[in-house]
């Protein structure tokens, strides 16, 4: 077998090829990259993470605005004191909700609704942040008897709340998952039906599956989702029956958008919202990773669509100025 001889101009034309065939992959993954505007449709915080530290992150990251809200596991108002100062001291960044409270179970009880109406005139609160209605137990967090948290959405306490909210004119955060759908669609479909007035921001996109998500948004122009933690699967449930409930992430195995995804996007490209849903401290670590990996899948919509989610939908909805 006869071995050619590599000259040294054919060794300078490989090296020539390899260049550009290195250039044109760089060049590929940097045109699916979306580089415009961010803005953060929800976040959240409590006393376990840096106040300082989150911040310089979003602001690391390029994010223009943040919703932000606090975490009240303990008592109501816990954190928001704290997380009134951190938006006094960076009101270019942060827009306020209401803060996020734990500890409600069956329905909404009496002192949430009325701490939370009063407060949104003395804060200037532009949304109710979430109210975790359903939210099955993770692997990485409480474990309760029944399996998961659950406030049903038919009770007095959220008929209250909502005649109330009509008045203010802000959204609300009603957190769901798709796990036991035949028990919650219908009971969510009745209230987005009747409080039509109202704006609804569903998280995570109830972690659906693509026809669910359709369902939702086709019968309901007043609901709008957050695309957090949908660029995988979700993996973090504890009880495997509930998980396999759920919907696909975004992403194939070759990190391309699913085209059944794509549709969603651009079906209902006016009413999805990025998100990064920081809150732990280990997703707050990894905040710049998670803007990384969003401006990735951002990239591969249309630029059009793209701005709509990135930071616009939110901007229209929180009535706020990006720049």
């Amino acid at each position: 077998m006869l071995i050619p001889k590599i000259t040294p101009t054919l060794t300078f034309y490989l090296l020539i090829i390899v260049f550009l065939c290195c250039g044109a992959s760089i060049s590929l993954s940097q045109s699916l990259r979306y580089g415009g505007l961010i803005f953060d449709a929800m976040a959240q915080i409590d006393e376990r993470t840096d106040f300082f530290k989150a911040i310089k992150k979003v602001r690391k990251s390029g994010v223009s605005k943040l919703a932000l809200f606090a975490r009240s596991r303990k008592y109501l108002g816990q954190n928001e004191d704290e997380v009134l100062e951190l938006r006094n001291s960076h009101k270019d960044l942060i827009i306020l909700g209401s803060p996020k409270y734990f500890l409600l179970r069956d329905d909404l009880d009496e002192d949430y609704i009325s701490t939370t109406l009063e407060n949104i005139i003395k804060y200037n609160y532009l949304f109710i942040g979430e109210i975790l209605y359903t939210h099955a137990d993770k692997s990485h967090g409480e474990q309760t008897l029944r399996g998961e948290r659950y406030v049903d959405p038919l009770q007095p306490g959220t008929k209250k709340f909502f005649n109330e909210l009509s008045r203010f004119n802000i959204p609300v955060m009603t957190h769901w998952e798709v796990y036991n759908w035949e028990r919650d669609w219908p009971r969510f479909s009745k209230i987005y039906s009747k409080y039509r007035d109202l704006k609804f921001i569903i998280p995570h996109m109830a972690f659906g599956h693509p026809h669910q998500v359709e369902k939702i948004l086709s019968v309901n122009p007043n609901v709008y989702m957050t695309i957090s933690k949908k660029e995988k699967d979700q993996r973090s449930y504890s009880d495997r029956n509930k998980a396999s409930k759920l919907g696909p992430g975004f992403l194939d195995s070759s990190k391309m958008l699913r085209k059944s995804w794509a549709l969603i996007f651009d079906k209902y490209q006016d009413r999805l919202l990025f998100a990064t849903d920081a809150h732990k401290r280990p997703r707050w670590k990894k905040y710049r990773k998670i803007i990384r990996i969003y401006r990735k899948i951002l990239g591969q919509l249309p630029r059009p669509i793209a701005e709509k989610v990135a930071y616009k939908n939110a901007a229209n909805l929180y009535g706020v100025i990006v720049e």
